[in-house]
């Protein structure tokens, strides 16, 4: 399996053909490393965002000390949810959906590459390329949060590089099979 990517700025001769997977998505923060070796990938289907209430769910407070303390508690539990990720060994975390600030913060502390908004039909192909396993939530049986390592991907790397006039993260040489890409 592989993908045939199309870029402006550069010319036919210019096209290559990749070993591994190229992904249309740029690292969420300038500050992530451009490349990562021996690529543990988490494959997440959900928002790393402050928790926030789902719609139409109400909390009355009337201490205004009580106030602050939910607000705390929203930003503890991403906090908590990237933790579990990167303790996993994740040096390499691609989601469906949006990455927030203080999320890029933790990730661009402990040296890990963030990529938000990948499709769903990338992120499979990757979780069949890298023996991955797309997490759709971090609940498990015990009515917890958890994450896994064997639901990582692996490869050689994960890097972002510059291809015509944007960048293009590429995921390197997967572990189960093999991948190509073509770059226009």
């Amino acid at each position: 399996p592989g993908i045939i990517l199309k870029q402006h700025g550069r010319s036919a001769r210019e096209s290559e053909l990749v070993p591994g997977f190229a992904l249309n998505c740029t690292r969420a923060s300038q500050a992530m490393p451009k490349a990562v070796e021996n690529a543990k990938i988490a494959l997440l289907d959900f928002d790393l965002q402050k928790a926030r209430m789902k719609m139409g769910v109400q909390i009355l407070i009337k201490d205004p000390k009580k106030l602050e303390e939910v607000r705390k508690r929203e930003f503890d539990i991403t906090k908590e949810r990237i933790q579990k990720i990167l303790a996993s060994g994740a040096n390499v975390i691609l989601t469906t959906r949006g990455i927030d600030d203080t999320s890029m913060k933790y990730m661009v502390e402990a040296g890990v590459i963030g990529v938000r908004r990948v499709t769903k039909d990338d992120m499979r192909r990757i979780a069949k390329l890298t023996g991955g396993r797309i997490m759709t939530t971090l609940a498990d049986e015990e009515g917890g949060e958890s994450f896994s390592e064997e639901a990582l991907g692996e490869a050689k790397c994960g890097v972002e590089e510059r291809v015509g006039d944007s960048e293009c993260v590429f995921i390197r040489e997967p572990k189960t099979a093999r991948a190509q890409s073509i770059v226009l």
